[in-house]
C-alpha cells in the first residue's frame, strides 16, 4: 500500500521562509561589515559569494570570480591541504590552516584560512599575512643585527679581557726585568757576590738597626796575599779566574745570614750579623783555611809558595760606634795582618 506523505502546511513553510531569510540576512551582514576577504563558498568549493575586500584581494571581478572554485586561486603545493581543511569544515565549528593564494597576476599572497560550514555553504575567511611576513622578516632581520651585535660584544668582551691578561704579563714581566736590573745594579760583574756600593748601604743599614736594637755587628775586611805578583805572572785571565773562585770560597764559608762583598780589586768584605768578636775570629778563620787549602794553579809560584788572604776583624763597640769607626777598624787589622806576614787574621 503506497504512502501519500502529507503536505507541509503553511505555517511550516512560512517558518522555513522566516529562517532562511534571517540566515541570508545575517550572511549579508557579515559580507558587508567584514574587514577581511571573505567568500561564501558551495559544497564543491565554487564561489557563490565574496565581498569587496575579497574581490580586493584576488583581483579578479566577480563575475569572473563566479565562474571558478576556490582551489582554482591556491598554490598548487598547498591543495591537498585545503581540500582536506574543506572536508575537514563539515565537521568542525572552525578549522585554520595556513596557505598561498595567487591573485589575477600572478602574485603568491601568504594567507590564513578560516573556515566553517554554514548550512549548505562554506564561509571562509582569509587573513592577509603579508604585513605579519615583513614583521616577522623585519623581526628575524632585527633579532640576527641584535644576535650580531652580542656577538660583536662577546668577542669585544674576549679581546678586551685577553688585553688584560696581556697587560697583567707584561707587568709582570717588568716587574721581573726591574728587580732583576735592580740586583744586577748591586751585583759585582766579574765575581757574582755583592759590590763596593750595595755593601757600604747594606752596612749602613745594619749599624744603624744596631743602634736601635743593640746586638754584635762585625766585619771582615779579607785581600788576597801577593795578588799582583800572581797576575804579572800568569795574566790577567788567571787572575780573573782566582778572584772569582776566592769569592766563592768566601761565601762558602761565612753563615748563610752574612753578606759578602768585593770591596774593591782583590779585596773583599763580609758584614757578620749578630756575631761578637769572638765569633767574627772564628768564621774568619774558617775563610782563611779554606783559601789556603784550595789548589790554585801555579799557586807554588807565590813568594810564599801558596795562595792565601790576610782578614781583619772589627767589631762594633761603645769606643767603635760608627760605620767609619769599623771600616777604619777592619782596616788597621788587615794591615796588621799583613805586616805580620800574611796568611793570617788579626782582630
Amino acid at each position: 500500500m503506497e504512502v501519500v506523505m502529507p503536505f507541509p502546511s503553511l505555517q511550516e513553510i512560512r517558518r522555513k521562509v522566516e529562517i532562511l531569510e534571517r540566515e541570508l540576512s545575517l550572511l549579508r551582514s557579515i559580507l558587508e561589515i567584514s574587514q577581511d576577504p571573505l567568500f561564501i563558498l558551495d559544497q564543491k568549493g565554487a564561489f557563490v559569494k565574496a565581498n569587496t575586500k575579497g574581490e580586493e584581494m584576488l583581483g579578479y571581478p566577480w563575475k569572473e570570480l563566479q565562474q571558478m572554485v576556490f582551489l582554482d586561486v591556491v598554490d598548487l603545493e598547498d591543495l591537498s591541504k585545503v581540500r582536506d581543511g574543506l572536508e575537514a569544515m563539515k565537521e568542525s565549528p572552525e578549522v585554520r590552516l595556513k596557505t598561498w593564494v595567487i591573485n589575477r597576476w600572478g602574485e603568491k599572497v601568504p594567507t590564513e584560512v578560516v573556515g566553517r560550514l554554514q548550512r549548505e555553504a562554506f564561509l571562509i575567511v582569509l587573513k592577509d599575512l603579508r604585513e605579519a611576513a615583513k614583521f616577522e622578516e623585519a623581526w628575524k632581520k632585527k633579532e640576527k643585527e641584535l644576535n650580531e651585535k652580542i656577538r660583536e660584544s662577546d668577542q669585544y668582551a674576549r679581546d678586551l679581557q685577553a688585553m688584560r691578561d696581556l697587560y697583567r704579563e707584561k707587568l709582570k714581566e717588568i716587574e721581573k726585568m726591574r728587580e732583576e736590573a735592580v740586583l744586577l745594579s748591586h751585583i759585582d760583574d766579574l765575581t757574582g757576590i755583592y759590590n763596593h756600593r750595595f755593601f757600604i748601604q747594606q752596612l749602613t743599614l745594619e749599624v744603624e738597626r744596631q743602634k736601635r736594637y743593640p746586638s754584635p755587628l762585625s766585619l771582615l775586611m779579607i785581600d788576597i796575599d801577593y795578588f799582583k805578583h800572581y797576575n804579572d805572572t800568569n795574566g790577567h785571565l788567571a787572575g780573573d779566574q782566582v778572584l772569582k773562585a776566592t769569592a766563592l770560597l768566601i761565601h762558602h764559608a761565612v753563615r748563610q745570614t752574612d753578606i759578602v762583598a768585593r770591596y774593591g780589586g782583590e779585596e773583599f768584605a763580609a758584614i757578620l750579623i749578630s756575631a761578637g768578636k769572638g765569633e767574627a775570629m772564628e768564621i774568619g778563620e774558617r775563610v782563611r783555611r779554606s783559601v789556603a787549602e784550595t789548589r790554585f794553579p801555579n799557586e807554588q809560584l807565590q813568594p810564599n809558595g801558596n795562595f792565601t788572604v790576610s782578614i781583619g776583624v772589627a767589631t762594633l763597640s761603645s769606643s767603635i760606634s760608627t760605620l767609619t769607626d769599623l771600616l777604619r777598624e777592619a782596616d788597621t787589622a788587615l794591615y796588621r795582618a799583613k805586616r805580620g806576614g800574611r796568611n793570617r787574621i788579626e782582630g
